[in-house]
């Protein structure tokens, strides 16, 4: 949870109020501050924070639970202690002052950005076709009968007389006609495939983020003789 608070973030106490904006951080503290012109400051553990989220620490404190700071940050600074180095006179000091700053490694991270669903679906269509087929009429003929010793007609030759005919009974003949009719038979053919493929595509992407840089202020109290520019420090 440390290395996750950092200055400029918005804090909220465990009653949704706004406490301020974190100003400091140390290693087990940091300092948050309220107000611009009557700043007060706040001084919040580590351990009491619950969440960090989106440039927000939640703690899981009330404001009156939350520990007072010793005031603003001009107060902090007016009181801040300093550090005295003497050297015998005429003789040379150096005085080592590390600065420090921040360097920012860039590095990609995959998300997912979209999707691609694709299903199959069936669809109906009509085919239309044009083939001959056969179908039975019943032609009725009246023909006359042949006297005694006479020939029979010639349309009569080689026609079947029914058997079973009986003069002066009623008689029914059934005869079955037929017509053909159109089966289809169907099979699955293969007529288009669709192929997905997926490729990576590179693109230059300008991206930015903030680094923090210390730097020296220089403050000269009477007669000090120096070489160049103090202000060659904040570069």
């Amino acid at each position: 949870m440390r290395w996750d608070v950092q200055e400029g973030m918005r804090v909220f106490t465990a009653d949704g109020a706004r406490l301020g904006t974190v100003v400091g951080c140390g290693a087990d503290t940091f300092v948050v501050e309220r107000g611009v012109l009557r700043a007060r400051d706040y001084v919040a553990r580590y351990g009491d924070v619950v969440t960090v989220r989106d440039g927000e620490v939640h703690l899981g404190l009330t404001r009156d639970e939350v520990a007072p700071g010793p005031g603003s940050r001009a107060e902090v600074d007016a009181r801040r202690p300093e550090t005295l180095r003497t050297h015998g006179f005429g003789e040379s000091q150096d005085i080592v002052i590390p600065l420090a700053h921040e360097e920012a490694v860039p590095r990609t991270v995959p998300h997912e950005v979209g999707q691609l669903r694709v299903h199959k679906v069936v669809r109906t269509e009509v085919k239309h076709f044009s083939i001959p087929v056969r179908r039975e009429e019943l032609v009725v003929e009246r023909l006359p009968a042949a006297e005694p010793g006479s020939e029979r007609p010639r349309a009569a030759e080689g026609r079947p007389v029914p058997g079973g005919v009986v003069p002066f009974e009623e008689s029914t003949f059934i005869i079955p006609l037929y017509e053909e009719r159109v089966e289809f038979t169907k099979t699955a053919h293969v007529w288009q495939e669709v192929t997905l493929a997926k490729t990576t595509q590179e693109e230059l992407r300008q991206v930015h983020t903030t680094v923090r840089r210390e730097t020296a202020e220089v403050e000269e109290r009477g007669e000090v003789l120096h070489e160049g520019p103090v202000d060659g420090l904040h570069s």
